[in-house]
């Protein structure tokens, strides 16, 4: 086969994007990268890498990609917004600083940089510096959805919601609006209007940005030329996995994995927290990489990567994990705490949020004993609300109608349950509990100390102080930065009562099998 030319790298790349395969078309552009550095395309390529990096979460990578294109790359406009976007995210906030001034400094009325320094300082908080850029913006003419989403962002600690309300909902009533920024003005749409009560008029504009989204983007991001299918909101697919999963490691299963002198190697540095989204994982996750001894990796993959290269994940079998020697499972758990230190920059304890690791929990006592496993609960009710009010970057296609919702809450629970019953008689060499949302934030230093010295940590204030690291947490609303714990987010659900229908007897019933008050 003759090699690929620069054209055809670029071109399958492309391909690749509008299928949805983002990863695939990141290494095929790093290989005409490699291979053609001073093709005259090679700078655009650069900065299609970076970006779709940053849409996957590949921060440090994006960040590497704008770098090694030197002078030219900070010249561009659209590299240096990446590079400040992937520095942001990755937690390096002098670092978007300096992106985002070279950015203005190319384009002094970019509103997207402007928005996103507006961000930054809310984390570092500096809101009053933030709003006051968002308005000297707007009196210098800019006029940009991103600033009107921003100041929706700022307006309830500024008194300003009513006009935020005014200014976003004239900008959705332009016809020529797209579909990307009309869902992310919908969404903070319906949190201004719970911010004046009107929690009918908040419902509807949640409902008309889960009904807008299609599988062609992640979040704001759209892939050019996709397909914009409508997205499968049905977890059919995912109740099978989860069945199959909990019939394969069965007490038989997990007994026969514990670990013995010739291994799997202990690995007691290794900090899982997982459950529903907007169940509080993150808080969980604040608390514990606040620690000096611990250190996040976000919600990273490679536990699942692991289940999936022995074929328990998408579609599970038995046939491998029942074959593999200790030493091939000390290899994989090794390989997976080796991937998070990596991802997290280093420390002695690294901990994972990602909300799929719930079913995983099986295979994880099989290649990391001492690995601790904290799966978060809160009001099914404020969980249902919160996944509808939220718009999910990508994979939660489930969460833009409310009774997929529902259904997804109800077998996350029933998963949980076999986990919470099964792990400690057939699998106790892993340790596993509950992080109580509703109690960590009515009693959080009693629940901290508890959560602190679960995960194997000597006591530190720092957990209790989380919200003064200064850092941009992706799955934490800007207006939630360094606000610590709150107690406002408790019971969000009862003025939505009447919106929720009929599924909130099936909510009902659900809190009252696993113990809310009903």
């Amino acid at each position: 086969m003759p090699p690929k030319t620069a054209k055809s790298y670029v071109t399958e790349a492309q391909q690749l994007e509008k299928t949805g395969d983002i990863l695939g078309a990141i290494q095929l552009y790093k290989r005409f990268l490699s291979r053609h550095r001073d093709h005259p395309n090679a700078l655009k390529a650069r900065s299609r890498t970076a970006l779709l990096c940053l849409m996957v979460g590949k921060y440090d990578d994006a960040i590497a990609i704008v770098e090694n294109a030197g002078a030219a790359g900070h010249s561009q406009l659209h590299m240096m917004y990446t590079l400040a976007q992937a520095c942001a995210y990755a937690g390096y906030l002098d670092k978007a600083h300096d992106a985002l001034d070279k950015t203005l400094a190319i384009e002094p009325n970019h509103p997207p940089a402007i928005a996103r320094l507006a961000t930054v300082l809310q984390y570092e908080d500096r809101k009053d510096e933030a709003l006051a850029l968002v308005d000297d913006a707007n009196r210098r003419g800019v006029d940009s959805w991103d600033l009107d989403h921003t100041l929706g962002e700022l307006a309830p600690k500024a008194g300003r919601v009513d006009e935020a309300v005014d200014r976003i909902e004239k900008r959705l009533s332009d016809p020529t609006i797209k579909d990307a920024p009309r869902i992310e003005l919908e969404y903070m749409l319906s949190t201004l209007l719970e911010k004046q009560q009107n929690y009918k008029g908040a419902w509807e504009a949640a409902k008309r940005g889960n009904e807008l989204k299609t599988d062609g983007g992640f979040g704001r991001h759209v892939i050019k030329g996709a397909v914009k299918n409508k997205i499968n909101t049905g977890i059919e697919d995912y109740v099978t996995r989860i069945n199959t999963i909990m019939d394969i490691f069965n007490p038989e299963m997990l007994k026969s994995l514990e670990p013995n002198d010739s291994g799997p190697n202990p690995l007691p540095q290794m900090l899982m927290i997982s459950g529903m989204p907007r169940s509080g994982t993150t808080l969980l996750e604040q608390i514990l990489s606040a620690h000096p001894q611990a250190e996040s990796a976000g919600e990273a993959p490679f536990l699942i990567k692991a289940a999936a290269d022995l074929k328990l994940f998408p579609k599970p079998s038995r046939e491998y994990i029942s074959r593999l020697s200790t030493k091939k499972r000390s290899k994989i758990g090794a390989q997976i705490l080796q991937d998070l230190y990596l991802r997290s920059g280093g420390n002695q304890f690294v901990v994972d949020k990602h909300p799929g690791n719930d079913e995983h929990i099986g295979f994880l006592s099989a290649v990391a004993p001492g690995a601790k496993m904290i799966l978060t609960r809160r009001d099914p009710r404020d969980i249902a609300l919160s996944c509808f009010f939220r718009n999910f970057a990508h994979g939660h296609g489930w969460s833009n109608k409310f009774e997929s919702i529902v259904n997804m809450i109800e077998v996350r629970l029933q998963m949980h349950e076999h986990w919470l019953e099964l792990i400690p008689q057939a699998a106790p060499w892993i340790e596993i509990r509950v992080g109580d949302y509703e109690k960590i934030v009515r009693d959080p230093e009693t629940q901290t100390r508890e959560i602190v010295e679960f995960a194997g940590l000597p006591w530190d204030d720092a957990c209790l102080n989380f919200s003064k690291r200064k850092r941009i947490v992706p799955t934490l609303q800007p207006n939630q930065a360094a606000q610590g714990i709150y107690t406002g987010s408790l019971a969000k659900w009862v003025p939505f009562n009447e919106c929720m229908g009929d599924q909130l007897e099936r909510l009902n019933a659900i809190c009252e099998r696993f113990g809310y008050p009903v």
